[in-house]
C-alpha cells in the first residue's frame, strides 16, 4: 500500500496501476537488470529471503520501502517465495528502452501460486504439483473436489462425503486449495491438516454448474459432459470448472497440454486413511521425516519422472477391481519372463526426462529453444520402444505398440530448424541451422561479412595512419569505436571524430565505420527478430501435435512403473499373489520389503500369515518389546498394499482376499496443539477404526490400552476385540504385551494365538524373529531392560518387585495372583485373570465357596469384604 504523503513519480504510478490489479500478490517488477519490490512488498520479501531492505526517495518526501534481486537469479529466489505460500506476480518490461517514449511499459506476465507453477526446477519432480477446488453447498450432501497438475496436465475430479474431504486432501497433498468465500476457508482451516496449504478465495461465477460445465465442454472440445465423465456429478463438475477457471485466469495461454479430465470415486479404491499411510511409512519414513526408508523409496527405481509420479498415484490408490489388478500383475509377469528386453526397454526410459512437464511448456507456449532439442530427443525414443514391445510374447504389449504414435514430422522439424546448441533464450539469436530460412541466411551472410570488413577495415586504418597499435572495438554505449593509444594521437587524421578519452588513451569513430556499423548491427537486430517470430512458429507446429504426445506420456509412465515392478520381482524374488474369492488370506515365508533391503547385520527372518473368515479371523499376537510384532504387522499391510497395486510381493506363496480398506494403529504419539494426549490419539485413532472398518477391511492393532492404567487398558483392549468380532468381522491382526488376552482364544471362535518367538539363556533373550502358534504368559520387559543397558540394581530390583506384585495382583472377584494359581479349574464364567493350576483337596471347599458367590447380590464393599476373609483362611 502506498501512503498519500509518498511523492509519486511515473515509475511509481505505473507500479501503483499494476499492483492494485493484484493486491494479494508479491509483484515484482522488472527494472532493467533487476527485480524490484516496494512498500509492504519490500518488506515482506526482505523478511523471507534474507536480503537488504533499502529505501528510495530518501531525501525527498517520506523514503519508500525497496528490495530487490538480479533478474538471472529469480529461479533461487522465486522457489522461496512459493515455498513461503507467496502467490506472486511477474511484470515485465515489454518493450525495448531504447524505443520506448517516456516510461517503459510493463505488463504482468506470469502469475505464480503454490499451486500453478510450470518451471521443473521449482516443484518435485518425483510428485505432482496440484491446485484443489473444494465447492461446498449446504444444500448438497456432496461435496465438489478437483485436483489439477499445471505442470502435468493431471486433472482427476470427485464427489465425496465431507467426513471424507479430509483423509481426501492429505492423500492427494494439494499445494493449493481453491474456495468460493471466506466462509469456506474457515471450513478448511478447520480440517486441521497436517501441512499447510496455501489457501485461496475464488469467488467466480465458474462455481455456478451451468458455467462450469461450459468451461469444461470449450476446453476439451465437447458438446457433452458424458465424454468427460461428469454426468450426473454437479459438484464434481463445479469443482473442476471453478479449478479450471481459476488457473485460466492466472495464465495468458490456453493449456492446451491438459487434453484430459477423468472422474473418479472413492470406491474403486482401497481406502488408506493420513494415519495409515503415516504408520505404514508410505511415502515418509517417520525416522528421517522424507522419502528415505520409506516403502516408496525402495519401490522407485522408475526411469522417467512420469513414471515415479505414477508409482506416487499407485502406492496412494490400492485397486479394488480384481480384473484390474490381473492386467497388471499379467504385464508385470510378462516383463519378468522375459526380463533381457525389458532391461533393454528401462535403458531407453532412461534417455526420456520428464516429458511431461516440458509439453506443460509446449502447451503454454512457454518452452525454450534448448527445451524444444530436449522434446525432439525423448519423442525420439518413440520407434525404440514401438519396436522393442512387439519382440514381446503379449498381444497386450503388441497393442500398446501399435498405439504408440508417429512422431517423425514433429522430429523432423525440430531436427532440420533448431541448431545442436542453441541458447535457452529466444530472442538472442543462434537458434536455427543454417538453410533453415532463406531470409535468415541472407542477415546472417551481411552481418558476418560486415564484421569480417570491420576487421579488415582495422588493418587499412593501422597502414594509412602508421598506427601499428590502432585497434577497432564495440560497446553498448557508442557501438564500433577507433582506439589509439596517446603515444600516437598526432598521427590521427583529421576524419576521425574523438568520442571518448581514456587514461591512456582516445577513442574516434569515423563516417566510413558508422556506416557500416548500422548495417551489421541493424542485421543483427533483424536476426534476432527474425529468428524470435519462427520459433514461435516452430511452437504452434509442435503444439498441433499435443493429444498424441501426452497419450505417449501416460504409456511411457505406465510402462515404467510395470518395468520396474518386473526389475524387484527378478531381483528380489518377489512371486506374484494369487487373489481369491474364498476370503483366505495365506502367505508363507513373507518378508518386510523394506527391512530386507536395508538390513546388513544379519538375515531377514521370513514369517507366515493366516487369517480366514472362520477359524482364523482374530490373531492375538504376543511377545516382548523389541521382538519385531510391530514390524510384522506393518509388514502385512504393506504387502497387501503392494498386492492390490499389481506389484509382486515379497514371499514364497500368497493368496490374498481384496480388502477394501487397511487400518493400522501402530505406536504412540500425541497431538498437544489441540490438547490431546498420547492415550487420548490413541483412542481417537481406534474409533476411527472401529466406526469405518467393514467385513472385508485388514485391521492392524498394536498395543492398543497401553496408554493408561494396567486393568483399563486391558479392559479396552478386551473390548476392542469382542466388538470387532461380533461387529465389525473384519481380519485382524492384534498384537499385545496383555498375555491375558490369550484367553479369548478359549470364549471367541475365530481368535488365535500367535506369538513372537524368544528363548532365554543364562537370563539373557534371544529374539528369534519368528510367529509362532500359541501365547506366551510373560512379557520379558525386565529382560529388554537389561539389553537397553539398565543398571544392574535397577534390574535387581524390577525383580523383586514383580515377585511381590504377582503374588499380590488383584482380580476384578479380589483374588491374588497368588491364590489364582491354586484354583484347580476354570471357573463357570471365564474371566482374564483366570488361570489353570493343580488344585489341593484342603482348599478345595473354600475355593468352591468363592466361586458360588453371587456378586450380584453384595454391595462392592460386602464383596470385598467376603472375598477378603475367604482369601485369609486360604493363605
Amino acid at each position: 500500500m502506498i501512503p498519500e504523503e509518498t511523492k509519486i513519480t511515473p515509475m511509481l504510478q505505473q507500479y501503483k496501476k499494476i499492483k492494485e490489479s493484484h493486491p494479494d500478490k508479491l509483484l515484482l517488477f522488472r527494472m532493467g537488470d533487476f527485480y524490484e519490490t516496494f512498500f509492504d512488498d519490500a518488506q515482506v520479501m526482505s523478511k523471507i529471503l534474507g536480503i537488504t531492505l533499502t529505501a528510495r526517495n530518501k531525501n525527498e518526501g517520506k523514503p519508500i520501502p525497496l528490495a530487490g534481486f538480479p533478474y538471472h537469479a529469480i529461479d533461487t529466489y522465486l522457489d522461496k517465495l512459493i515455498k513461503a505460500g507467496l502467490k506472486v506476480a511477474i511484470c515485465e518490461q515489454v518493450e525495448d528502452p531504447k524505443l520506448a517514449k517516456g516510461i517503459v511499459k510493463r505488463e504482468i506476465v506470469e502469475i505464480i501460486t503454490p499451486g500453478v507453477i510450470l518451471d521443473q526446477q521449482l516443484i518435485d519432480g518425483s510428485s505432482n504439483n496440484f491446485v484443489s477446488c473444494v465447492h461446498i453447498d449446504s444444500k448438497q450432501k456432496l461435496i465438489g473436489l478437483a485436483f489439477l497438475d499445471i505442470s502435468t496436465g493431471d486433472f482427476f475430479f470427485t464427489e465425496l462425503e465431507p467426513e471424507e474431504l479430509r483423509n481426501e486432501i492429505q492423500r492427494m497433498h494439494p499445494a493449493e486449495i481453491i474456495v468460493q468465500s471466506q466462509d469456506h476457508k474457515l471450513m478448511m482451516d478447520d480440517l486441521k491438516l497436517d501441512y499447510q496449504p496455501a489457501t485461496t478465495i475464488y469467488d467466480s461465477w465458474f462455481f455456478d454448474q451451468r458455467e462450469a460445465a461450459k468451461l469444461l465442454k470449450e476446453h476439451f472440445h465437447t458438446s457433452t459432459l458424458e465424454s468427460l465423465g461428469a454426468q450426473n456429478h454437479p459438484m464434481g463438475t463445479i469443482a473442476a470448472g471453478a479449478a479450471l477457471a481459476y488457473v485460466r485466469s492466472l495464465r495468458d495461454d490456453n493449456l492446451s497440454h491438459i487434453t484430459s479430465i477423468h472422474y473418479y470415486s472413492l470406491s474403486s479404491y482401497m481406502q488408506l486413511d493420513e494415519i495409515t499411510r503415516r504408520n505404514l511409512e508410505l511415502t515418509h519414513s517417520m525416522r528421517y521425516g522424507n522419502r528415505n526408508g520409506s516403502l516408496i523409496d525402495i519401490l522407485d527405481k522408475t526411469q522417467t519422472p512420469m513414471g515415479s509420479r505414477l508409482l506416487h498415484q499407485w502406492l496412494m490408490n490400492p485397486l479394488l477391481d480384481k480384473a484390474h489388478i490381473l492386467y497388471r500383475q499379467d504385464m508385470v509377469e510378462t516383463f519378468t519372463q522375459s526380463f533381457a528386453l525389458t532391461e533393454d526397454l528401462r535403458l531407453i526410459l532412461k534417455d526420456i526426462g520428464d516429458l511431461s512437464r516440458l509439453l506443460s511448456k509446449v502447451g503454454a507456449q512457454r518452452i525454450n529453444p534448448r527445451e524444444t532439442v530436449a522434446l525432439g530427443n525423448y519423442l525420439a525414443n518413440a520407434p525404440h520402444i514401438r519396436n522393442l514391445l512387439t519382440r514381446y510374447d503379449s498381444s497386450v504389449l503388441s497393442k500398446i505398440a501399435e498405439e504408440i504414435p508417429d512422431f517423425s514430422s514433429t522430429i523432423g522439424l525440430i531436427e532440420n530448424a533448431i541448431s545442436d546448441n542453441p541458447p535457452m533464450a529466444i530472442t538472442e539469436g543462434n537458434i536455427f541451422k543454417l538453410n533453415y530460412n532463406a531470409d535468415l541466411d541472407e542477415l546472417r551472410t551481411i552481418s558476418r561479412d560486415g564484421k569480417g570488413w570491420i576487421a579488415r577495415l582495422e588493418a587499412e586504418e593501422r597502414q594509412k595512419t602508421g598506427i601499428p597499435s590502432l585497434k577497432i572495438g564495440y560497446n553498448k554505449v557508442f557501438g564500433y569505436y577507433i582506439e589509439v593509444t596517446s603515444s600516437h594521437i598526432p598521427k590521427v587524421p583529421d576524419y576521425y571524430i574523438r568520442k571518448q578519452t581514456l587514461v591512456n588513451c582516445e577513442r574516434y569513430i569515423s563516417p566510413q565505420l558508422k556506416e557500416y556499423e548500422s548495417k551489421v548491427l541493424g542485421a543483427e537486430e533483424r536476426i534476432k527478430s527474425l529468428e524470435y517470430e519462427l520459433f514461435k512458429d516452430i511452437r504452434l507446429k509442435v503444439t498441433e501435435h499435443m493429444d498424441h504426445m501426452q497419450s505417449y506420456v501416460e504409456k511411457i509412465a505406465e510402462l515404467d512403473v510395470l518395468s520396474t515392478f518386473a526389475f524387484h520381482a527378478y531381483h528380489k524374488n518377489y512371486i506374484r499373489p494369487i487373489f481369491t474369492d474364498s476370503g483366505e488370506m495365506e502367505m508363507t515365508d513373507c518378508r518386510h520389503p523394506v527391512i530386507e533391503q536395508i538390513l546388513t547385520s544379519e538375515a531377514y527372518i521370513p514369517n507366515d500369515v493366516r487369517l480366514d473368515d472362520e477359524e482364523n479371523k482374530i490373531a492375538i499376537i504376543t511377545g516382548p518389546n523389541m521382538a519385531g510384532k510391530s514390524t510384522y504387522l506393518r509388514q502385512i499391510g504393506l504387502l497387501v498394499i503392494m498386492a492390490q497395486m499389481g506389484s509382486f510381493i515379497p514371499a514364497k506363496t500368497a493368496r490374498l482376499p481384496i480388502f477394501d480398506k487397511v487400518f493400522t494403529r501402530v505406536g504412540a504419539s500425541d497431538n498437544l496443539a489441540m490438547g490431546q494426549s498420547t492415550f487420548l490419539v490413541e483412542m481417537v485413532e481406534t474409533a476411527n477404526i472401529l466406526n469405518s472398518a467393514t467385513v472385508n477391511s485388514l485391521i492392524l492393532l498394536d498395543e492398543i490400552g497401553r496408554g493408561t492404567s494396567t486393568f483399563d487398558g486391558l479392559s479396552l483392549a478386551w473390548a476392542i476385540v469382542e466388538f470387532i468380532h461380533k461387529y465389525k468381522k473384519a481380519k485382524t491382526l492384534f498384537a499385545t504385551h496383555y498375555h491375558e488376552l490369550t484367553e479369548l482364544e478359549n470364549v471367541l471362535p475365530g481368535v488365535r494365538n500367535y506369538n513372537i518367538a524368544v528363548r532365554e539363556w543364562n537370563e539373557q533373550m534371544i529374539f528369534l524373529r519368528k510367529i509362532e502358534p500359541g501365547g506366551v504368559d510373560q512379557s520379558y520387559g525386565i529382560q529388554v531392560a537389561r539389553l537397553a543397558g539398565l543398571p544392574e540394581k535397577v534390574i535387581k530390583r524390577a525383580k523383586d518387585i514383580l515377585r511381590n506384585l504377582e503374588d499380590h495382583e488383584l482380580s476384578p472377584q479380589g483374588l491374588t495372583a497368588k491364590i489364582k494359581k491354586q484354583l484347580g479349574q476354570r471357573t463357570d464364567q471365564m474371566n482374564i485373570f483366570e488361570v489353570i493350576v493343580e488344585k489341593t483337596e484342603e482348599k478345595d471347599k473354600l475355593l468352591t465357596e468363592i466361586k458360588d458367590l453371587d456378586m450380584d447380590q453384595l454391595s462392592p464393599m460386602e464383596a470385598w469384604q467376603k472375598l477378603k476373609e475367604l482369601q485369609d483362611k486360604i493363605e
